[in-house]
């Protein structure tokens, strides 16, 4: 294609073509990009969005690889793998804390960063994979809490490749949800505002949150939570309730600690796993009536098949 060898002479130093993205996911399934920036500045994700518009690419955007699934077939035009933009920086005025990080960096190390300074707010993250990018635009979070209720502002780069800080008041969260999942924009850095406490006290009640999630499969290739919770329960014990731990399609398992993990036991493609999941589905369905929403992102295309109704 032509772009490709335009590609090679415009932005190379941080775009590979045909680049395998298993290993890029919590998952380790996935076909290839078809090509892969891993830009690690912002004037660089503007030089790629705008190179993307003016070839008429289709665009993807990949964060730490947590609570997504990639086609076995990979992705077809240009994936943006955002943890190189990894910025993070305060400002603490009385009590309060405005801290902004870019899109790039894990919620382990912002809670890390909040516990040494004292910082109260970001106790909740305790346990939850991934970077700020990817739980911005899925709202992640837990009993009540949200990274949505700490947002200031969100910056963000339209296909042209020109930024905009948009304040909270334009953005909408809901459980497990942001507008931002429609906007086809490049989440870049947010602005979150948090308290002044004291460190004994931020660790303590991270410890608490963490301790909380001693149920969920630990040491093993999962994308956290496949099915988001319904008005009327748990999905966790309703998929359990339903018989669906233990499930397996290929090397894919139902986790038996969790019912809304789904296990990659070594060689599972992703086909196994999204059959699993839609096979979990239907059975609780069929059972309760209930039918449950994804919370784990499907990319690329899935056969009718592999992805359920």
């Amino acid at each position: 294609m032509r772009w490709r060898s335009r590609l090679n002479r415009t932005i190379l130093p941080f775009c590979s073509c045909d680049n395998p993205l298993k290993n890029l996911t919590t998952l380790g399934v996935g076909g290839a990009a078809e090509c892969l920036a891993r830009p690690s500045t912002r004037r660089e994700v503007s030089s790629v969005l705008d190179f993307c518009n003016e070839e008429g690419i289709s665009v993807w955007f990949l964060g730490g690889g947590s609570n997504v699934l990639i086609p076995d077939e990979g992705l077809r035009g240009m994936t943006i793998q955002t943890g190189g933009l990894n910025g993070v920086s305060w400002e603490e005025k009385g009590d309060s804390v405005l801290l902004e990080a870019e899109a790039g960096v894990p919620l382990a190390a912002l809670l890390a960063l909040s516990i040494k300074r004292g910082w109260r707010g970001l106790e909740f993250v305790a346990g939850i994979p991934g970077s700020v990018g990817g739980s911005l635009r899925g709202n992640a979070g837990v009993e009540g809490r949200a990274l949505g209720d700490l947002v200031e502002s969100v910056l963000l780069i339209d296909g042209k490749g020109s930024p905009r800080w948009k304040n909270r008041r334009e953005i909408q969260f809901s459980y497990r949800y942001s507008d931002l999942l429609a906007e086809h924009k490049a989440i870049i850095a947010c602005r979150l505002s948090l308290a002044r406490a004291g460190t004994a006290e931020v660790a303590l009640r991270a410890r608490d949150f963490f301790n909380k999630r001693v149920g969920q499969p630990k040491g093993v290739r999962t994308a956290g939570c496949i099915f988001k919770n319904p008005k009327s329960g748990f999905a966790g014990k309703i998929l359990e309730e339903a018989g669906c731990k233990g499930l397996k399609v290929g090397a894919a398992e139902v986790s038996a600690r969790h019912a809304n993990f789904i296990v990659n036991n070594g060689s599972a493609n992703s086909r196994d796993i999204a059959r699993l999941i839609f096979i979990c589905r239907d059975r609780v369905f069929e059972k309760t009536g209930i039918l449950l929403d994804l919370e784990l992102c499907l990319m690329g295309e899935f056969l009718d098949g592999e992805a359920g109704h």
